[in-house]
């Protein structure tokens, strides 16, 4: 009789894993949950697994090393810096992903960032509740404004469609590949019934004309630390930035020393490099922050479609589904 299929989950996040046992077991397949902090620890929890569906444990060099039935990594979310994917072939793993499952809450998270910013709200519901009323904080609009967009992929489109209904002046789109048609097609017909221009820019042009511009860009070895002092420098005095992408695209020394000197206005952060940060982070010191907690992917519609389909994932890595 031939051995069960074993899957491990590396770490639980979610406080449930019925999605997964929902999709696996029916298949035959055994799972497992771990409770991996390090690669010493997936090593271990997962030396017998054929499948592993990783959560916020590394898979690198040494976590590989340690699996040795493994034919699969299935990856909750969207990135894959987390998993050291030459490793991977080397030891002819399939590596999966699941893109797209949370573009609508990324975008509209970065619109609720950008009002919150725009509008004060979290200082003046502090002030309300301490007596004040009347606050003299300066108040923006996003309507007539230019919007920019760093990164165009799912949650970049996502929150374009969103914020074209606060009928901005323009939204400028920039990515290392972007070109004009691209943007048309994804979303000229609805720039077109707001009455929005929409414009492929370059890199200069989106950092000195957008009053808001967010962040959607992937995190690669090239773009890490992309946004830096002379980026901040460069863009225009009083803009917000807003980013829901990825905390080591930004050096965040930089970003602070551009809010307290007043270049930018405000910063709307679901993303920091050091997650939680620690006491004494430049961020959590600098004026005129609101900062969420690496939650722009959360919805319960959104974490139960990821849960889904990186079990699916797995299952498909098996063979066990088309």
């Amino acid at each position: 009789m031939a051995a069960k299929l074993l899957a491990v989950i590396t770490d639980d996040r979610f406080g449930s894993v019925a999605e997964e046992r929902a999709v696996l077991e029916p298949l035959g397949v055994e799972l497992r949950v771990a409770s991996c902090h390090s690669a010493a620890d997936v090593a271990l929890a997962c030396a017998d697994a054929d499948a592993v569906l990783a959560n916020a444990a590394p898979i690198d060099a040494e976590a590989i090393a340690g699996m040795r039935r493994c034919r699969i990594v299935s990856r909750y979310g969207i990135g894959l810096d987390s998993v050291d994917l030459p490793s991977c072939a080397a030891r002819g793993i399939a590596v999966a992903n699941v893109p797209g499952y949370c573009d609508s809450e990324v975008g509209e998270h970065a619109l609720g960032l950008l009002l919150a910013l725009t509008r004060g709200i979290p200082e003046r519901d502090t002030a309300v509740r301490a007596g004040g009323w009347n606050v003299p904080r300066a108040q923006h609009a996003i309507t007539g404004s230019t919007v920019g967009l760093a990164g165009f992929g799912g949650s970049g489109m996502s929150f374009a469609r969103v914020v074209l209904g606060l009928r901005p002046a323009r939204i400028l789109v920039w990515s290392p590949h972007i070109s004009q048609q691209r943007v048309d097609a994804a979303l000229g017909p609805a720039a077109a019934v707001f009455g929005v221009e929409l414009k492929a820019v370059g890199f200069d042009d989106i950092l000195s004309e957008s009053d808001f511009l967010s962040l959607h860009l992937r995190l690669t070895n090239d773009d890490a630390g992309l946004f830096n002092e002379d980026v901040f420098s460069r863009m225009k005095s009083g803009a917000c930035f807003i980013n829901t992408a990825r905390g080591g695209l930004v050096d965040p020394v930089a970003l602070a020393r551009a809010l307290e000197s007043g270049h930018l206005a405000g910063a709307g952060l679901d993303v920091i490099g050091s997650e939680p940060p620690p006491s004494g982070h430049p961020l959590l010191l600098a004026p005129n922050v609101i900062l969420t907690d690496h939650s722009a992917y959360r919805s319960v519609r959104s974490v139960a479609e990821l849960k889904r389909r990186c079990a699916e994932n797995a299952a498909r890595g098996l063979g066990l589904i088309p």
